[in-house]
């Protein structure tokens, strides 16, 4: 059985990709995860209430056109839900 996403996924290049990150998926999909590779993002569109949390720290605001971010590989991270609009990013991996 598949895993369900909270995200829709466009591949933009080998190493490049966008994420869609939808506020109608259910909590639970928005998980406490470790990435193997190292992570560049950039917020596209950002709808209200979307944060970004790693491990030990409070989450961060995530704001449209303004926000990015480094992810380092297998450092513990999770997406905050908004309360209303997408959540645009473009990501590229190390």
């Amino acid at each position: 059985m598949e895993t369900k996403k909270p995200y829709t996924h466009f591949q933009v290049s080998t190493h490049s990709f966008i994420r869609t990150f939808h506020h109608s998926a259910e909590d639970k999909l928005f998980e406490w995860h470790r990435d193997k590779k190292e992570r560049l993002v950039y917020v596209i569109y950002s709808g209200v209430g979307w944060k970004f949390q790693r491990d030990n720290q409070l989450p961060v605001l995530l704001i449209s056109n303004q926000s990015t971010f480094r992810v380092k590989a297998e450092e513990y991270h999770r997406i905050i839900k908004g309360d209303d609009g997408p959540l645009v990013l473009y990501i590229e991996e190390k």
